[in-house]
């Protein structure tokens, strides 16, 4: 089956590359780290690399396999060879030599349709254009159109999924692709400068997608030296516990719509000796922190990623501003490996502070 990295790497469900990086005691790299197969597919086993302490290619001997998810592939422990039984992601295992090495398998339905965003926060007479990824086993899968279910609160073009918002309020939104239709909503808020008034919402993808909503603020500062700089934090939270922290530091400050690139920081740059990536930052750049695990997880952003200022408004007592962020973040804990990569994508409506006075 041809592999669908391509459609895979669009919705930003991993960095394809290499999980290697200074090796300092035996490895093993299973080969290709990311696959992908329908649900009936069987595939022969993957390619195992055995490295040895001083990073010389070694016999790897005899292999045992397991997986992750066996609802969602199946693999012989012997031979490798796996079946894609159902849809989602699972994590195929390969050790050798006491030593595990592991690789991600994505199966889809033989004709799949995934929403990337299940809700989309606009300021009004802003454009998105929705997000949904569409796979189909044999050919080319059928393009997929849109429809939303209140027009007063937008518009969506059937064909290009791009939706204008027009009134404030909450409408859901429709994606068809053949005989599957799957749903979102799209919420349009009013200019507000109240914090509790800001609202987030961003999918997390690495094994297996994560939708959470939450808050957002963003500050005009100065960095140390007085250059003027912003900082978009966007967050979700259960009760009093805060579960996902988004942080984006630009290197100039924010007054019209406009488009921010975001670049990588290595962990050096973000917590090495006298490094103060906030005050002094090297570059643009973006962090992700999630509490939902034990311990917590931190990813540094890798290059390509973006901030998007779509509008700049004034709102009672000040200004607001509406956009949306895409961004890879390397976990730190798997820094040298592929499968410690994950994207992050989302829309904010957030009010806009100022404080010159001194570096946040």
């Amino acid at each position: 089956m041809k592999r669908l990295l391509a459609c895979l790497a669009a919705a930003g469900v991993l960095a394809c590359g290499d999980n290697g990086g200074p090796v300092k005691s035996p490895k093993v790299l299973v080969r290709p780290v990311l696959d992908s197969l329908f649900k009936g597919d069987s595939d022969s086993a993957r390619t195992v690399i055995y490295l040895d302490a001083a990073g010389d290619t070694m016999p790897a001997g005899p292999v045992r396999w397991s997986s992750s998810t066996p609802t969602v592939m199946q693999v012989d422990s012997v031979t490798g060879q796996i079946a894609a039984v159902g849809r989602g992601a699972a994590i195929l295992t390969a050790t050798a030599n006491g030593v595990a090495g592991h690789a991600l398998v994505i199966v889809a339905d033989t004709l799949d349709l995934a929403l990337v965003l299940d809700t989309i926060y606009l300021l009004p007479s802003d454009t998105i254009t929705i997000p949904v990824a569409v796979q189909s086993k044999g050919g080319s899968p059928p393009a997929p159109w849109f429809a939303t279910a209140n027009a007063a609160i937008d518009t969506v073009d059937s064909a290009s999924g791009l939706v204008t918002s027009r009134a404030t309020g909450t409408a859901r939104y429709f994606v068809h692709a053949g005989a599957l239709v799957d749903t979102g909503a799209i919420v349009v808020r009013a200019a507000d400068t109240a914090s509790a008034n800001s609202r987030s919402f961003f999918t997390v993808s690495g094994t297996a997608n994560r939708h959470t909503g939450g808050f957002a603020y963003a500050i005009n500062y100065n960095l140390h030296g007085g250059a003027p700089a912003f900082q978009l934090r966007v967050f979700s939270q259960s009760g009093n516990t805060l579960l996902d922290n988004l942080l984006f530091s630009i290197v100039t400050a924010v007054d019209t719509p406009t488009v921010f690139v975001i670049d990588s920081i290595s962990p050096t740059e973000a917590f090495g000796a006298g490094a103060d990536p906030v005050c002094q930052p090297p570059r643009s750049w973006a962090t992700w922190t999630t509490y939902a695990v034990n311990p917590s997880v931190t990813g540094l952003s890798r290059h390509t990623g973006a901030v998007t200022i779509t509008k700049v408004v004034a709102a009672p007592g000040g200004t607001a501003l509406g956009g949306r962020f895409r961004f890879l973040a390397q976990r730190t804990d798997m820094y040298g490996d592929s499968l410690g990569a994950v994207a992050l994508l989302g829309t904010f409506v957030a009010p806009l502070y100022t404080n010159l006075t001194a570096c946040p």
